[in-house]
């Protein structure tokens, strides 16, 4: 009893998983088609084709299950079911004549199309009233053998003066005119079938061929509907009802076979060896699901949209846009990276101005598709829509899928990236800029100020010797007069320049000693060491100045005896090192004066801490200044 239990209608189980997969795709299918209908350019008879093969599939899946429940095929609800699934054949012609109407670009094929189009109207009215006419009122005059052998000899007819008329080999992408011929062939054999199920003896066997041709007609339509947006939805989730529906399939087939049963019976507790092996081949089926859908996945995308390497591709751009610094550059490397990945006919980047009447949508940061295929992506750049990336697929490539449109958008949030970035870049330069003239504006006020130090205390003393040698020594004075005058017009003349070469500051030291000399007379000798590599290196103008007046008050105008002077210029490396040595008191007999504080003052503001001053005594006696400055340092104050 138990084998005959199990095995009882070998067909049922199959019908059943055909048609629920069936109604499964369908579904799938027309939630798709709806989303799309929005959107420009999406035919309306892709809505039509899910509704007639959902109709197919529901009565096909509602009479098996009628029928396995044991309601008898002259039953009002197995009558109604079969009505159903009729009409959805029926109507079938409908929507695929009208997907293949693009490709009939002759006068006589469009004329034929039109001609088409109308019978395929008519008769699709006409069958679907005699059928629920037939079911409903239980008019005996009409055979339902005569009115769905005539439906499917109908549709087949249609179909096939389709193909020949509208779709020729050479003008029709092979991935249309193959599968309308599969197409063709499928929904005359489901129905014949379904037909001669309905009046003969083994109705199972041959409502199981109808369920699964159905299926191959949905494998078809997955070629059909490649120019569909959301073809590449469609078939991932159509692929997993599909092999979710075979798995199914098998697993039903191993339960109720005869040879598994064979050995259950002989075993001590049958049907727990039953429960066992279907559990086990269960496990083994779901265990190996993900890993045949990912790879039939992959093959059907590869092979039906010739899908690129997205990840390569947006890898690539972002590495590219690094290297970018200016926007059209980077608006040239998205326009490529699009036009070559999706082989696109236009990809341009356009900035979002008013003078353009933008679609509102796309303001907003929406995607917006035109007609043809035109598609407006925005490019969003600093919190708001900067630019408009505009592409068009072209006449011959099939239209863009959801995955295409996530690569796009993935490419423009690269490049809104990469302005974002440019615009900071930019601002930070700016900004830099900005505090750069600050700063040298704040130098060059800080330096006037020291300088302005400088020229009165050396006009005070220097005026004060001549002063002096006026009542003692008139002609001295006059020659003093002369060379005060000439060191005057050297400090006029590099007021206003905040730098100089070291050998213009040492014959201006010259002729300041050359004053010097006039109080001090023989008590002074100055020696002067140069080095020529280091003579046109730029120093701060009236640095040393100050240093040798602080060293002749100081150090050797107390000493009675005669005194020395060194002032020297050597190179150090990177830096300059100037000297100011004299052999006077020495630190512990005289203060530093305003001279030291104002050179160390100047150093600071135009070096920073580039640039250093030292004080120490000499081993011999005296004072040694040592100033160390950058060599070649560009300094930029007024």
């Amino acid at each position: 009893m138990h084998v005959v239990t199990i095995s009882a209608g070998p067909f049922v189980a199959g019908n059943l998983i055909g048609f629920t997969t069936g109604v499964l795709l369908t579904l799938v299918l027309l939630v798709l088609t709806l989303r799309a209908a929005k959107l420009p350019g999406t035919p309306l008879a892709n809505i039509g084709f899910s509704v007639c093969a959902l109709l197919w599939s529901l009565g096909g899946l509602l009479n098996v299950i009628l029928s396995a429940a044991g309601f008898r095929g002259n039953t009002t609800g197995v009558l109604i079911a079969q009505a159903i699934q009729f009409t959805g054949a029926c109507a079938f012609p409908i929507p695929v004549l009208a997907i293949w109407r693009p490709f009939a670009t002759l006068s006589w094929q469009r004329e034929a199309a039109r001609f088409l189009r109308i019978a395929s109207w008519t008769l699709a009215s006409a069958a679907a009233i005699l059928i629920w006419t037939r079911v409903l009122r239980g008019a005996d005059w009409i055979s339902l053998t005569t009115l769905h052998l005539s439906a499917a000899l109908g549709d087949t007819l249609l179909l096939v003066v389709g193909v020949f008329t509208g779709l020729r080999v050479k003008a029709t992408p092979r991935a249309v005119y193959l599968p309308s011929i599969v197409i063709v062939a499928a929904v005359f054999t489901a129905m014949l079938s379904m037909a001669v199920g309905v009046h003969v003896h083994h109705s199972g066997l041959w409502g199981g061929i109808a369920s699964h041709l159905v299926l191959v007609m949905f494998l078809c339509a997955f070629f059909l509907f490649a120019r569909f947006r959301y073809a590449d939805v469609f078939i991932r989730y159509g692929v997993r009802i599909l092999l979710a529906g075979i798995w199914a399939a098998v697993l039903s087939f191993f339960a109720q076979s005869q040879s598994f049963m064979h050995v259950a019976v002989r075993a001590s507790a049958p049907w727990a060896v039953h429960v066992f092996g279907v559990i086990l081949v269960a496990n083994v089926l779901l265990l190996s699901f993900t890993f045949i859908d990912e790879r039939i996945s992959a093959l059907v995308n590869r092979w039906l949209f010739h899908t690129p390497d997205y990840r390569a591709a947006r890898r690539g751009l972002a590495v590219r846009l690094a290297e970018l610094s200016g926007e059209s550059a980077v608006s040239a490397a998205v326009e490529k990276t699009a036009r070559e990945t999706l082989d696109l006919s236009v990809s341009e980047i356009k900035p979002l101005d008013e003078t353009n009447s933008w679609p509102p949508a796309l303001v907003e940061g929406e995607l917006v598709e035109l007609d043809r295929g035109h598609l407006l992506l925005p490019v969003s750049s600093s919190g708001r829509i900067t630019h408009v990336l505009q592409i068009a697929p072209g006449p011959l490539r099939p239209g863009l899928v959801t995955r295409d449109l996530d690569f796009l958008r993935g490419i423009v949030t690269l490049c809104g990236n990469r302005l974002d970035a440019l615009h900071r870049e930019s601002e930070t330069i700016e900004r830099q800029n900005r505090e750069t003239v600050l700063e040298q504006q704040v130098t060059e006020a800080e330096l006037r100020a020291l300088r302005a130090q400088v020229n009165p205390h050396f006009l005070f003393n220097s005026l004060n010797t001549v002063a002096d040698l006026i009542v003692r020594d008139p002609p001295r004075a006059e020659t003093m007069t002369l060379r005060l005058a000439s060191v005057f017009r050297h400090v006029l003349a590099n007021s206003s320049r905040p730098l100089t070469t070291i050998r213009d500051e040492m014959e201006f030291l010259r002729t300041y000693l050359h004053i010097e000399e006039t109080r001090f007379g023989d008590r002074l000798q100055v020696e002067f060491q140069v080095d020529p590599a280091v003579a046109n290196e730029h120093i701060p103008s009236l640095l040393l100045q100050p240093l040798v007046e602080n060293a002749l008050k100081h150090g050797l105008g107390p000493k009675p005896e005669t005194g020395h002077l060194w002032i020297s210029a050597q190179p150090a490396g990177t830096h300059v090192e100037l000297r100011v040595e004299d052999d006077g008191l020495g630190l512990s007999k005289g203060p530093n004066g305003l001279g030291l504080t104002n050179v160390a003052d100047r150093l600071r503001a135009m070096y920073h801490d580039q640039a250093s001053i030292t004080i120490e005594p000499r081993d011999s006696g005296g004072t040694r200044v040592s100033v160390r400055i950058p060599r070649d340092k560009a300094v930029e104050t007024v």
